[in-house]
């Protein structure tokens, strides 16, 4: 699997329950932009973990060409397994992709970055392509986080819907499990359940990633739980990172939906900052350092433990 301190992969613990129940489920969210330097978005990644002091945060499969420079392979399917086993290994239940048009097509969108990439947007789908591909699917399930920013097609919202329905889906309840950034998050959604009735797929359980904070009730109105995608709260230690992580989980709740208490494994866009991407910018601070393996256990059993004993407990999703 993409190495714990790697920027494109953060952690949500999904929980059915409490932390004290047996069906608790854990996903990991899996942004995966690593594709070749002579690709749009591999180009950028590899740029931004490149330099040296970034090492520890590259993924275990890049190639290393120097001091400052890396590539990453076309992964087989082969390859590809290897990581999906690491992830069970780990005890991860399945994989958040986000989810993409596989077409580069161009798409109709009035943000001039936004339909930039979309020009370049099949390359992010290699890994879920090569994941439902894998007989490790049956292991390591999948879900959508769908990107409210991204102007689905109607051929990508209905390959969507028919895949809910495979066993390896993840489902709460019966529901497939689909996560959405705020945004026009309503549009998109009602065209996925459009889709999901023509196909006789039930309807999706809709969690809405939300960052900082809780969301406005109105905003929240017609999902089923919150989450978050990531956790970018104003902090220079570990500490406070996990601390702040807690906080907002608890400030989540308090919407009067189901939370999936949010965790991650980091916290520090410096090689952005550094070597910037055109799609997202960030502030020039002080970020936490990386997480040392028993901090990052001693912040989720904290996290779980407060949530056991929070208003979290008294909304399952």
């Amino acid at each position: 699997m993409k190495t714990l301190n790697t920027v494109v992969l953060a952690t949500i613990v999904a929980a059915t329950g409490t932390a004290a129940r047996a069906d608790l489920r854990v996903g990991a969210i899996n942004w995966d932009c690593s594709v070749p330097a002579t690709t749009y978005f591999g180009g950028f990644a590899t740029r931004s973990l490149g330099p040296e002091k970034y090492r520890s945060r590259t993924p275990y499969y890049a190639q290393v060409l120097g001091s400052d420079k890396i590539d990453f392979p076309v992964r087989s399917l082969a390859e590809y397994e290897r990581e999906m086993r690491y992830a069970i290994d780990a005890g991860i239940d399945y994989f958040a992709y986000c989810w993409y048009d596989r077409e580069s097509e161009r798409l109709p969108c009035a943000n001039a970055v936004v339909a930039s990439a979309n020009r370049h947007i099949g390359e992010l789908t290699q890994a879920r392509q090569l994941h439902l591909k894998s007989p490790l699917r049956d292991k390591l399930g999948l879900c959508a986080v769908l990107v409210t920013c991204h102007p689905y097609s109607d051929a990508a919202l209905r390959e969507l819907a028919g895949t809910m329905n495979l066993s390896c889906y993840e489902k709460v309840g019966g529901r497939p499990l689909v996560a959405c950034f705020m945004g026009n998050w309503r549009q998109t959604v009602g065209r996925l359940k459009g889709f999901c009735r023509a196909q006789g797929t039930p309807e999706p359980f809709v969690v809405l990633l939300n960052d900082p904070g809780r969301p406005r009730p109105e905003e929240a109105e017609g999902v089923d739980a919150i989450s978050a995608y990531s956790s970018n709260a104003p902090c220079s230690t570990v500490e406070e990172l996990f601390d702040s992580v807690i906080d907002r989980n608890a400030t989540r709740a308090q919407v009067g939906r189901p939370v999936f208490p949010f965790f991650t494994t980091g916290w520090n866009p410096w090689p952005r900052i550094d070597n910037p991407v055109p799609w997202t910018s960030y502030a020039r601070r002080t970020y936490p350092p990386s997480p040392t393996g028993d901090e990052l256990m001693a912040g989720a059993a904290a996290m779980m433990n407060d949530c056991a004993g929070s208003e979290i407990n008294a909304n399952p999703a």
